[in-house]
């Protein structure tokens, strides 16, 4: 029997798609609050995998879409805690947990398909039942992030950077308060607790700082992070957002560092885009921020009055670069798919398709948004049920269906989306140099 982690290497790419039954489609055009007809379509939709965990029982569940006869299930993931965090790598299909001070990497047992694979042996593909593989570090594990293709997590005193792919560690790092974050360039941005403040600095891999230093510190902790290809992003607990850009040339990475001393912002989501899009947001006054990279210099747009909403639940990104959309759930119900525009000089929303997920029904903060690569996933935990929001065949965004069967989802403490991510172009994503304009 193969390991996960040799699973995970030699895995052959393919891809399950899943066909949707038929569903009512119904949504309000982009900058309309009035109702639309609904309409009964078929169409395909990638299979996705919603794994989590609740704060009444250990384990991890699962919602299979992959699955048309029981989608949701339980897992042979077993924790000795309840309500363990779970966060998923830029690949889609692995994610991480810790239980009990250990880390583990999960597989999805989703599985990526090759196009040009013969459509015999796509016939033959299956996935697997979602599995864990402990990763074995000094000291117990207490924090972890996804950092570009890593995951980051603090073991003792020390911040080791993970391979989610095989489970090696990339890089490690000592004395520090918060996951270090990988940047452009083999370069590093970690957090170190010095005399009540968070001191953030970019380093090589050796720890070393660049000459010049670039550094800013945080007070009140770390409330926040989010990172584009080139844009990295950590709002402070007083409301201050550190902003370092990465500017590479044939030869070098060099960082400048900007700081918002008060932005208002509670949460930060990071996007696909290859304009190194990222959307910060606010609750309950609410306010939706867009930020992107000018000139080595960050840029923003308050895009707050497209959201209609007396406040916001939970905000999700497409993971495609080929899909510049925010998925935003307010606190009526209401689901905003705003699709922005972001090339050149421009920032701002370029589209905005709004419509009621459920009338009548209770929405909190404990709701959340997931998304995949051209769809989203809301969850009610108050009644238990999956609202799944797309936009095929270049339609408007609409509710396609609605889905219930766990009352587990009602103490839902962490939950990922894994996917099948989409080929990302190669437009705009050279190695050496990148037009942020």
């Amino acid at each position: 029997m193969t390991s996960f982690f040799d699973g995970e290497l030699s895995r052959s790419l393919l891809v399950l798609a899943m066909a949707s039954a038929l569903a009512a489609c119904g949504g309000e055009s982009g900058g309309s609050d009035d109702d639309s007809d609904t309409a009964e379509e078929e169409h395909d939709h990638e299979g996705g995998r919603l794994l989590y965990s609740v704060g009444n029982a250990s384990g991890i569940s699962l919602y299979d879409q992959t699955n048309e006869e029981a989608p949701f299930t339980e897992t042979e993931i077993t924790t000795s805690e309840v309500g363990v965090d779970i966060v998923l790598a830029s690949s889609g299909l692995t994610a991480a947990m810790i239980d009990s001070g250990t880390l583990y990497l999960i597989d999805s047992g989703l599985e990526h398909h090759d196009d040009e694979e013969e459509s015999d042996e796509a016939e033959e593909a299956h996935n697997e039942s979602p599995s864990k593989e402990a990763v074995t570090l000094e000291g117990t594990v207490t924090d972890l992030v996804a950092t570009h293709e890593y995951i980051s997590v603090v073991n003792g005193a020390n911040s080791s950077v993970i391979n989610p792919e095989d489970g090696s560690v990339v890089a490690s790092f000592s004395d520090v308060a918060h996951p270090t974050l990988a940047l452009s360039g083999g370069h590093y941005l970690i957090f170190e607790d010095i005399d009540s403040m968070t001191d953030i600095t970019v380093v090589e891999d050796d720890q070393s700082p660049l000459d010049p230093s670039v550094s800013g510190s945080c007070a009140s902790g770390v409330q926040a992070t989010a990172q584009t290809e080139h844009l990295t992003q950590v709002l402070c607990g007083n409301g201050a957002l550190l902003s370092f850009v990465a500017e590479e040339s044939e030869t070098d990475t060099s960082f400048t560092l900007s700081q918002t001393e008060n932005s208002g912002l509670e949460n930060l989501v990071a996007t696909a885009s290859e304009y190194d899009v990222i959307a910060g947001w606010a609750a309950d006054a609410p306010k939706l921020t867009l930020f992107k990279i000018s000139e080595a210099s960050v840029v923003l747009a308050d895009v707050t009055s497209e959201v209609s909403s007396p406040a916001i639940l939970d905000v999700a990104a497409l993971t495609s670069d080929e899909n510049d959309v925010l998925g935003v759930l307010g606190s009526d119900g209401r689901f905003f798919a705003l699709t922005f525009h972001a090339e050149g000089t421009e920032l701002e929303i370029d589209d905005n398709d709004k419509f009621q997920l459920e009338s009548g029904q209770t929405w909190s903060s404990s709701n959340r948004v997931l998304a995949d690569s051209e769809a989203f996933i809301a969850i009610n935990t108050e009644n238990q049920t999956l609202y799944f929001i797309d936009g095929h065949d270049e339609e408007d965004y609409h509710l396609h269906s609605s889905e219930s069967g766990d009352e587990n989802l009602a103490e839902l403490t962490s939950a990922v989306l894994a996917h099948v991510q989409e080929e990302h172009g190669e437009e705009g994503h050279d190695e050496e140099g990148h037009d942020h304009d």
